[in-house]
Parts: C-alpha cells; sequence; structure tokens
C-alpha cells in the first residue's frame, strides 16, 4: 500500500500536480496566547515576533493563513483546541517530553528565558530551590514556567494560578503575590503597557532558557512539517547584510 500511494505521488507530481495546492485547501485552525512581545493582541488583531515569524514562513509556503485568521485564547483552552482540532497550529510553545508525541513540530523559532521576577524593595532571595517554597507564586495555568516550578517541587498551594499575565502584574504591584513566573522579556513588556516602571523590579531566580516552537496538529502532513522546518532555517540565514528575516523580525520587538 505504501509503494502504491508513493508511486501515485510521484506520478501527480511529473503530471504538474502540485502538492501544496491541496494543503493550502486545509481548514487551519491557528491559536495563540497572550505571551508578549512573542504573541499579543493589539487593536484587535495577533501582533508579535513569533506571530511575523510565522506569517512569513507560511507565505512562503503558499499557506492560505492570515494574521485575521490568528486567535488568542487563554493556554488551556487553546491547548486542547490544538489537540482536538484536525489543521490546528498553536504556537509558541516548549518542546517538552510529554508533549513530544502529541503534535508536529517546527522550529525552533526563538529561545526564550523563563524566570521569577519580584519587587526590588521586596529583596526577596531565591539561593536554592527549597527557597522557592516560602513564597506565593503567580503563574499562568498549565504553563512552562509552571511545569518548571512543579518539577523543582513547589506545591500547587503555593501557586496562584490565573490565565492573564497583567492580572498576575498587577498582583505583584499590589503585594498579592511575591513573585511571577513569567518569561523576562514578556514581564518587562506588559509592565509597560500597564505605565509600571520595569525598573522597580528584578529576577530574583531564573530557570534554564528554552527553545520555542510552532506545534501542528498530530496529523499534520509530514512533508509539509519539513518543508516548514526548512523555510524556516533559512529565514535564519544571514544575508548579504549579516542579518536574516527572522532577526529582523525579532529585533523590531526588542529594545
Amino acid at each position: 500500500m505504501k509503494r502504491v500511494f508513493t508511486t501515485l505521488l510521484l506520478a501527480l507530481v511529473l503530471a504538474g500536480f502540485n502538492v501544496f495546492s491541496v494543503l493550502a485547501e486545509v481548514n487551519w485552525t491557528v491559536l495563540t496566547e497572550e505571551l508578549p512581545p512573542y504573541h499579543y493582541t493589539s487593536d484587535g488583531s495577533v501582533r508579535g515576533a513569533a506571530t511575523d515569524i510565522l506569517l512569513e514562513m507560511v507565505r512562503e509556503k503558499g499557506l492560505e493563513i492570515k494574521r485575521e485568521d490568528i486567535q488568542s485564547l487563554p493556554w488551556p483552552r487553546a491547548y486542547q483546541l490544538a489537540l482536538d482540532t484536525p489543521g490546528a497550529i498553536l504556537y509558541s510553545m516548549a518542546r517538552t517530553k510529554d508533549r513530544e508525541p502529541l503534535f508536529e513540530w517546527v522550529g525552533p523559532i526563538t529561545d526564550i528565558t523563563t524566570g521569577l521576577i519580584g519587587l526590588k524593595k521586596s529583596n526577596i532571595q531565591i539561593l536554592t530551590t527549597d527557597d522557592l517554597k516560602k513564597h506565593k507564586i503567580g503563574t499562568i495555568r498549565d504553563s512552562a514556567a509552571e511545569h518548571l516550578l512543579q518539577q523543582v517541587g513547589v506545591p500547587v498551594v503555593q501557586l496562584d494560578r490565573i490565565v492573564c499575565a497583567k492580572s498576575n502584574i498587577r498582583k505583584l504591584e499590589s503585594g498579592r503575590i511575591d513573585l511571577f513566573a513569567y518569561n523576562v522579556l514578556g514581564a518587562r513588556f506588559v509592565m509597560k503597557q500597564l505605565g509600571m516602571n520595569p525598573e522597580n523590579y528584578e529576577t530574583v531566580y531564573t530557570f534554564k532558557s528554552q527553545p520555542l516552537y510552532f506545534a501542528f496538529h498530530k496529523d499534520t502532513d509530514k512533508q509539509l512539517i519539513d518543508e516548514l522546518n526548512t523555510t524556516l532555517q533559512e529565514m535564519k540565514k544571514p544575508d548579504s547584510t549579516g542579518g536574516s528575516t527572522v532577526l529582523r523580525i525579532l529585533n523590531s520587538y526588542f529594545d
């Protein structure tokens, strides 16, 4: 059966049939969350570095995906939809061991550093993982940061689990939580959006940096996944100016 399919596919290609023209007709469901500056909602549409990289990558492959097609949802809902919906794309996601068999992966996009952010005036010091258990920590429910905390033994009862970074930063400012587990650059970005001074805060503990990926539904065509990975790597290659498409997009969001 595999040989018959391969022969048929080859015949179609030789006949001038464009495999990707069929893939372009897939009913794509593009999902993300608020994770600035990588992806966030501004003036009713989803912006951000990873968003722009995704749109440029799929444009190169001729896939019919537009900015207005992207849905920004709370992470738990977006994650479940990505598992259940053929044609789903979820970004950006850490490629963990437990998630590996659940999706097809394109990336990495870039690295992200997750840390614990606190008020400087609180003078919180985290010298060992046991120190983490002394503080109330705000998290985004089911996020990679939350999983990292649980992996080092922080009990769930110590976590203030919600779905909005802005709410957690406001709680941090008012003293309702001691620390906020989030991507370090993103926390500064949200603080500026809220009119807060990021210099009043500090990263008191840093987890290892993790690469971010685009996660496609597990039934997505494997050839397409290979082609998208190739396209993304081409977008990362330096051009005559010494920069690259990916680097220019990233630099446009990071100051």
